[in-house]
């Protein structure tokens, strides 16, 4: 059922006010067919109120974007956090197996670097992301890693060939059929996990 657009105008401008990052697409979500009307009222809003000043997350987040890092791995370090630190708390918040604690290690470092798809993961992972890290991080769904210089990246994949050429580390084959997806492949990419 939509919300009232009047209401949930207040509701946006009033968080907006007090410094706060409400998503303007939850709010367009609630309204319903009211939608069009909410996103008219928040465009002329936020053409006339002053941007709030950005937080040291924001700063942090922003610093490492401009340095070509991943925000999220800058911000564990800031808080002084281990990987496995992180990959417990979701999985305590999320009521996940314990069992498959290294599948989520793996999908939460792929998404801490950037190599996942930020859009894909599920609210809920970035609710208990956002409680372990005592921060916003709606922001970060929509980051993406700054494209590559041509040069760097052929001059990268050069040092990276003689590297492996220098390594007696292979890394294995993959061997049978892939695993079947499951809540945790859903959680962190949208995939439809039914049969």
């Amino acid at each position: 059922m939509a919300e009232d657009v009047t209401t949930l105008f207040d509701d946006y401008a009033a968080r907006f006010a007090r410094g706060e990052r409400p998503s303007a697409r939850e709010y367009l979500g609630r309204a319903g067919e009211g939608s069009d009307e909410l996103a008219r009222l928040i465009e002329v809003f936020l053409a006339r109120a002053s941007p709030p000043a950005p937080d040291e997350d924001a700063r942090t987040f922003a610093d490492a974007w401009v340095r070509g890092e991943a925000p999220l791995h800058e911000l564990r370090l800031a808080r002084g956090l281990r990987v496995d630190e992180v990959v417990a708390s979701v999985i305590r918040a999320l009521r996940l197996d314990p069992d498959k604690e290294e599948k989520v290690k793996r999908y939460y470092h792929a998404l801490e670097t950037g190599l996942l798809e930020p859009r894909g993961v599920d609210r809920s992972v970035w609710n208990a992301l956002s409680e372990t890290f005592h921060a916003h991080l709606d922001e970060l769904r929509t980051w993406r890693p700054r494209p590559v210089e041509p040069g760097l990246a052929f001059y990268r994949a050069s040092d990276a060939v003689e590297l492996a050429e220098a390594s007696v580390v292979a890394r294995p084959p993959m061997r049978g059929a892939p695993a079947e997806q499951d809540e945790i492949d859903r959680l962190f990419t949208g995939a439809d996990t039914r049969a």
